[in-house]
């Protein structure tokens, strides 16, 4: 206390110089209508600026919470549609689970592509699980670590996915032959099945990765294959593999049993 007085003391000259400035800003701001209209506009402009930020932070906090929202929604819609058999009331679970998570990175220009999202073992994500976005499938997961997990893109010219011409049961395989990251192809459909363009192609549920009916993608044409008797059919995805973001990764809660019974001894 003594120390502060002391130095207040031996600065005397300089706290009165300061004290006379201010009072002589205070006494021109007071008496010039300019100079008050400045400072008024600059009290404007820097609360103006605060509250925007402030408002920005609060629509970011907003929209988060928007959007974790939307994602538990959509997560129970999956849930429900794909699993209509469910009866919680003797404990039945689903067939199928879904859990959401976020590309973090994604390949497309390149023949065999992989796609990185921030979910992984400790979220219950194992190998080949089906991964699929807003408007169609994504990939099939690869690889796991405790928080990441590797989904092998279907921009892959070696993936074969069974896929059905939409409400049949006429199936065939989605094929992508390394060119548009929109486009496929599906081979192997029989000709049996009558197909028009405008149709679409959805998941068939065989090979117990993805669940049966996911839009893919509609047919933008088609031929007979010389020799065989089935369609090569090209269709555009309907989702945009160069821009995805929400995810969610396919659970079978049955695919072990399921396969197990189908393996060839």
């Amino acid at each position: 206390m003594f120390k502060i007085i002391r130095f207040l003391t031996a600065q005397k000259s300089f706290m009165l110089f300061i004290f006379l400035e201010l009072m002589s800003i205070i006494l021109i701001i007071n008496s010039h209508n300019y100079a008050q209209t400045k400072v008024h506009s600059l009290k404007t402009e820097i609360s103006g600026k605060i509250n925007r930020r402030l408002s920005f932070i609060e629509e970011r906090i907003n929209l988060l919470k928007h959007n974790k929202e939307l994602e538990e929604q959509n997560t129970r819609l999956l849930n429900t549609i794909h699993n209509p058999l469910k009866n919680e009331a003797i404990n039945l679970p689903g067939q199928y689970e879904f859990i959401p998570g976020f590309v973090i990175s994604n390949q497309y220009s390149f023949s065999h592509n992989n796609i990185l999202i921030n979910r992984g073992r400790k979220d219950g994500v194992e190998p080949e699980m089906g991964v699929i976005g807003t408007n169609g499938i994504v990939g099939i997961v690869q690889k796991t670590s405790k928080n990441y997990a590797k989904v092998l893109s279907v921009l892959n010219t070696d993936t074969k996915i069974n896929v059905a011409l939409k409400d049949t049961n006429y199936t065939g395989f989605l094929v992508w032959e390394g060119n548009n990251p929109n486009n496929f192809s599906v081979i192997d459909m029989p000709v049996n099945a009558h197909i028009k363009i405008g149709d679409t192609i959805t998941t068939s549920g065989v090979s117990n990765i993805f669940p049966k009916g996911i839009n893919i993608g509609k047919i933008i044409n088609y031929k007979t294959v010389a020799g065989r008797k089935s369609y090569k059919i090209n269709l555009i995805s309907f989702m945009d593999m160069t821009g995805i973001g929400p995810v969610y990764i396919v659970k079978n809660n049955y695919k072990k049993e399921i396969d197990s019974l189908l393996e060839i001894k």
